[in-house]
């Protein structure tokens, strides 16, 4: 039981497996759902990539950085860029891999050897069900398509 260490959530993760509805977003971040369905409409938060409808970490971000800058007068298309702008240089700041223990590295490096034997496995099944043509009658072939 001594030996025991914490490692810590990775919140990159957790943050980016938010999906908040656009109630939630809106009274997350103090703004009315009206401020959010617009900001959205004009492409200047996005929802989710995984639930449409939703919110991830991210728009958390936008939108209290567009409302910062909204609150001292800057207008709404110049909030957005330097919100952009300012979310830009703290990812390129984020350590990348040097912050995931080791353990975890490994472990991941072995799922990723199984995924890829899994795949060459597949890959080989269909190509040897797949005729081979000689690369010239490909290329004629997709000539003839064009």
């Amino acid at each position: 039981m001594s030996d025991f260490a914490f490692i810590p959530p990775n919140r990159g993760a957790l943050w980016s497996g938010l999906a908040l509805t656009k109630t939630q977003l809106a009274e997350l971040c103090g703004l009315t759902t009206r401020q959010i369905s617009h900001w959205t409409s004009q492409g200047y938060i996005a929802t989710s990539s995984h639930h449409p409808e939703r919110y991830n970490g991210d728009a958390i971000d936008t939108c209290m950085l567009i409302k910062q800058g909204l609150q001292h007068g800057i207008p709404l298309r110049r909030s957005v860029a330097r919100a952009r702008a300012y979310l830009a240089s703290q990812h390129s700041q984020q350590p990348g891999l040097a912050t995931i223990p080791t353990p975890t590295l490994v472990e991941i490096g072995e799922n990723l050897r199984r995924a890829q034997t899994s795949l060459d496995v597949v890959l080989q099944a269909v190509e040897a069900r797949t005729p081979r043509q000689p690369i010239d009658e490909v290329i004629d072939t997709r000539a003839a398509l064009d």
